[in-house]
C-alpha cells in the first residue's frame, strides 16, 4: 500500500496521530527522574510472593463481564521500579487474546509519576496514535501539559498499548529500506494499483512473520480490556482517564465495555467510534486542508512578525514565502511543489531526496500545533528560495520516528497500520474506493490524493477480526464523560467531538475555539479549569461549555 494505503490507514485513517509529536519539535524529552521510594513494591508475577516491605495496592474487583478464568491476570503481582520514563516503571502480563484465557501471555509496559501531594487516586493517560508510546511521553506530559492541580491530586500512569514500543510490539522486520519502500511509496493511482498490491503483500508477509502472536490482537477493544486490568491492579474501583486523539477511542471503547467501572473520563481531540473508515478519512483530509488554509491566512497576515520562521536559532527568515498571493494562490503553489515531487523528488543538503508522500508528512506535522507553524514557513521558504527540502525532511523524520541515518527509532508506523486495520478496515469494493478517491481529491485537493485506496494494506495483513464485538458506544450507565473538541483541529475534526458527545448517554461537550490538535494544557486556563474541576473535584459541567 502506500503508497498511502498504509498511510491511509496507518495514519490518517481516522484515528489521529499522536499528540506527543506536538512536543517533538520544540520541547524535547524532559527528564524527571526521581526515586520511587516507598511506592516501589517487590511483588513478582512469577511466584506472587511479596519480597519487599511495601506491597502494591490490593487489586480491585474484576468486572462481572470478565470471566473468572482471567483472575490470574487481575490479581497478578507486579513491581514499580525506578526508571527514566517517569518516577517508576512496571511490566504487567495480559492474555494475547481476551476471548481465550489460555492464550499466550503478552507484556504491557507502563510508567508512573507519583502525585506531588497526597494522591487521591490514580489517573491513566494516553497520548494517542495509535502507535504512540505513553511511557515515553509521560515526562513531557507532566512537565509541559499537566496542571499543578492534576499533578498534585493523582498518581499519573501512562502505558504503551499492546503492540507498541516496550509492550509486546508489532514489527514488520528490521529493514529500514522495506519500511521506507512501503510507507513512503508514491501515491496510489489507477496506473500503479497492481504494483501497490504486490508491495503491500510483501510488507504484510513481513509483518505476520515478525508479529504472528500479536498482530491479530492489537485492536482497541483488547487495549481497553488491558486498561481495565491495569485499573484493578492499581487498586482503583473506577477508571479515571484522560485520553488525547486516538486515546479518546480507547476511552470511549472502555466506557462501552465497562460502563459500571467508568469514573472521571475526559476525551480530548475526540474520535467518533460510530463513524466508518471512509467518512473518517475524508473528514480528516478536509481537516488538514482547512488547517493549511488557516496557516496560510496567518502567514500572509503576519508576514515578517510571528507568521514566519522562528529566528531564535538564527537559521530562518521570518518572511512569509507567499507574499503577494492570497491563500488560494499560495495553496496552489504548494500543490505544484507536491506535483513536481512526483516527477522529480526535491533535493536536500544531506543528499537524500523527498518525494511527494514524504513531503506530505513534513507539511502536516506542524499543522498539529499553531506553535509549530513557523517551521512550516521556514520549510516553504527553503523550497521557494533555495529549491531544497531540508526542513521538510526534518519534519517528516520527526513524524515518522526516523533517525538521520535512516533507521526507525520506534514501531509507531507499523503499530498504527495494524491497529487501524483491525479497528476500521476500509471497504474492499474497488468501485467504492474510486468514489472515495474522487471525493478526497474534490474536497481536499492538497492532501486527499495521498489518502485514497485505504483497503490494499489491510487486505495484505490478513488479520483475524472474529474476536471484535459490536459495542453500544452510548455507554448507558456510565458516569459523566467530558468530551473536548477544538474548532480548528486538523487531525480529529471538531464535528467528531460534537458527534461523540451526542452519542454518549452521559456525554458533555467542552468546545475550544482555536487552532491545533487537542486543547487541554496548563497554558489554556479555561479548558484546564473545566477539565481539572472534573478530574480533581468530580464537578462535571451540567451543560455544554465553550472556551476561547
Amino acid at each position: 500500500m502506500p503508497t498511502w494505503l498504509v498511510i491511509v490507514i496507518a495514519l490518517i485513517v481516522a484515528i489521529a496521530l499522536n499528540i506527543a509529536i506536538i512536543f517533538g519539535i520544540t520541547k524535547g524529552v524532559g527528564a524527571l527522574i526521581r526515586s520511587a521510594g516507598e511506592h516501589v513494591s517487590s511483588i513478582h508475577i512469577d511466584d506472587m510472593t511479596v519480597h519487599g516491605t511495601t506491597p502494591a495496592p490490593a487489586p480491585a474487583a474484576r468486572p462481572d463481564s470478565v470471566g473468572a478464568a482471567f483472575d490470574k491476570y487481575y490479581t497478578q503481582g507486579y513491581s514499580w521500579k525506578p526508571c527514566d520514563q517517569g518516577d517508576a516503571c512496571a511490566t504487567f502480563k495480559a492474555p494475547s487474546d481476551w476471548s481465550d484465557p489460555n492464550s499466550s501471555p503478552i507484556e504491557l509496559h507502563a510508567a508512573i509519576h507519583f502525585a506531588d501531594d497526597m494522591a487521591m487516586g490514580t489517573v491513566f493517560v494516553n497520548p494517542g496514535g495509535p502507535g504512540a508510546s505513553g511511557a515515553d511521553w509521560l515526562n513531557d506530559f507532566v512537565k509541559y501539559t499537566a496542571t499543578d492541580d492534576l499533578r498534585g491530586s493523582y498518581d499519573i500512569i501512562a502505558f504503551d498499548p499492546r503492540g507498541v514500543a516496550d509492550s509486546t510490539p508489532v514489527t514488520c522486520g528490521d529493514d529500514p529500506k522495506l519500511l521506507d519502500e512501503y510507507f513512503l511509496a508514491d501515491p496510489i493511482t489507477d496506473d500503479n494499483i497492481d504494483q501497490s498490491r504486490a508491495l503491500a503483500d510483501r510488507f504484510g508477509a513481513a509483518c505476520r512473520a515478525s508479529s504472528s502472536g500479536i498482530i491479530d490482537h492489537v485492536d482497541t477493544q483488547s487495549v481497553a480490556r488491558d486498561l481495565d486490568m491495569m485499573r484493578a491492579l492499581a487498586g482503583q474501583n473506577y477508571l479515571n482517564y484522560l485520553g488525547f486523539s486516538y486515546g479518546t477511542y480507547i476511552g470511549s471503547t472502555y466506557a462501552a465495555l465497562f460502563p459500571k467501572q467508568t469514573g472521571r473520563i475526559v476525551l480530548d481531540g475526540a474520535i467518533n467510534p460510530a463513524e466508518d473508515a471512509s467518512t473518517s478519512t475524508i473528514e480528516q483530509a478536509v481537516g488538514f486542508e482547512n488547517a493549511l488554509t488557516s496557516y496560510l491566512d496567518y502567514c500572509l497576515k503576519h508576514d515578517g512578525t510571528n507568521g514566519g520562521s522562528d529566528d531564535s536559532d538564527g537559521n530562518g527568515s521570518s518572511a512569509c514565502p507567499f507574499k503577494g498571493m492570497d491563500a488560494a494562490g499560495a495553496k496552489q503553489r504548494i500543490q505544484s511543489w507536491l506535483s513536481e515531487a512526483d516527477r522529480r523528488p526535491w533535493p536536500t543538503s544531506s543528499g537524500k531526496t523527498m518525494n511527494s508522500v514524504t513531503m506530505m508528512y513534513g507539511i502536516i506535522m506542524p499543522l498539529y500545533s499553531q506553535e509549530n507553524w513557523s517551521y512550516l514557513t521556514k520549510a516553504f521558504g527553503e523550497l521557494a528560495s533555495e529549491g531544497k527540502a531540508d526542513t521538510l525532511l526534518f519534519l517528516a523524520d520527526t513524524y515518522l520516528g526516523r533517525a538521520p541515518n535512516g533507521t526507525y527509532t520506534d514501531n509507531s508506523m507499523e503499530a498504527n497500520l495494524a491497529v487501524n486495520c483491525l479497528d476500521a478496515p476500509a471497504t474492499s469494493d474497488m468501485d467504492k474506493e474510486a468514489e472515495i478517491a474522487k471525493e478526497l481529491n474534490d474536497r481536499a485537493p492538497t492532501f486527499g490524493r495521498f489518502m485514497a485506496y485505504g483497503n490494499i494494506g489491510c487486505e495484505a495483513l490478513r488479520q483475524d477480526r472474529s474476536h471484535i464485538e459490536r459495542l453500544d458506544y452510548s455507554a448507558p450507565g456510565a458516569d459523566p464523560i467530558l468530551v473536548v473538541g477544538t474548532t480548528g483541529d486538523p487531525a480529529t475534526p471538531y464535528q467528531s467531538a460534537v458527534n461523540l458527545a451526542n452519542l454518549l448517554s452521559s456525554g458533555v461537550l467542552l468546545t475550544y475555539k482555536g487552532e491545533g490538535h487537542t486543547a487541554y494544557s496548563r497554558t489554556n486556563s479555561c479548558v484546564a479549569d473545566v477539565v481539572d474541576d472534573y478530574l480533581t473535584k468530580g464537578e462535571a459541567p451540567t451543560q455544554d461549555v465553550t472556551c476561547g
